[in-house]
């Protein structure tokens, strides 16, 4: 099981994968055709709002997933130092990596 922490992990169990510190993992959204298919269809649009804030949560889903793959692939066991970084159309994530203290 992967441990997951926002900020750093505490010292005294965990130490740094040096290799593996502030790495970014990005992946560009494009909420173009739901916007055009909206604009072709408008009927279509009652009852549905937020479009742009459950791409972003889709797109997060999916960088998080290859986060977890990255960190099974390189045997790590805690994930920190998370930092989410939202702009017009790139979403970063910066995640550091790291190992069970022994």
């Amino acid at each position: 099981m992967i441990d997951i922490y926002k900020n750093k992990p505490p010292k005294n169990n965990y130490i740094p994968l040096k290799r593996y510190q502030n790495v970014v993992f990005t992946k560009k959204y494009n909420i173009d055709i739901i916007e055009t298919f909206f604009k072709k269809f408008p009927e279509e649009k009652r009852g549905r709002k937020k479009f742009k804030e459950k791409e972003i949560m889709n797109q997060k889903a999916l960088i998080y997933e290859e986060i977890f793959q990255k960190a099974l692939k390189i045997k790590s066991i805690c994930i920190g130092s998370i930092r989410e970084q939202v702009s017009k159309d790139i979403i970063k994530i910066t995640v550091s990596f790291f190992k069970k203290n022994e």
